[in-house]
């Protein structure tokens, strides 16, 4: 990714940071618990067709999506955003699944803009809605689907009050 590259994903935040929250925003006030992220699903899958991706709702499960976007060119790696978006019980969205659905959508969003602009930006870019992450090990039965085939890098954030290279994870843990 060139230095153009970069400043068109950046510009590309920045202008549209108050929508990015705002559906942040939704998200937090709707707390849906696993297998329920209804709301959070309309939401996500409308942004992304407004922004010209091409939707699959209910993708292997009924509150799961993918959305894709292809470079002009054929070619180059597959590479996919996953945003999370489930709540826990009486304490919502404690772990910020909220805030992982509005980083995804802001990196992929803006990484279309840019390989929009630059042709030699070559590849496919797939966002994947993971429903039920509190417990209900939503990319697993995504994986064991068939979800994540033909994907070859997967990417998400997850918010932390530290920066950590190698951080601990309970996400597939029983607690």
């Amino acid at each position: 990714m060139a230095d153009q590259d970069f400043s068109i994903v950046s510009s590309k935040i920045d202008e549209e940071k108050e929508f990015f929250n705002s559906v942040s925003q939704d998200i937090w006030k709707m707390p849906e618990l696993m297998f329920k992220e209804f709301h959070a699903h309309a939401v996500l899958t409308s942004a992304l067709e407004k922004n010209g991706f091409e939707v699959q709702k209910h993708y292997f499960m009924p509150t799961a999506f993918r959305a894709d976007f292809s470079s002009k060119l054929d070619g180059g790696p597959s590479v996919a955003i996953l945003l999370e978006y489930d709540a826990l019980p009486e304490v919502g969205h404690a772990c910020s699944h909220n805030l992982i659905a509005e980083a995804g959508l802001a990196a992929s969003i803006a990484i279309k803009a840019a390989m929009e602009a630059d042709p030699q930006l070559v590849g496919k870019l797939i966002v994947l809605g993971t429903p039920a992450e509190e417990g209900g090990g939503g990319k697993i039965r995504l994986i064991e689907l068939g979800a994540f085939e033909g994907i070859d890098i997967a990417l998400m954030v997850h918010p932390t009050k530290v920066d950590v290279a190698d951080p601990p994870t309970l996400c597939i843990v029983k607690v």
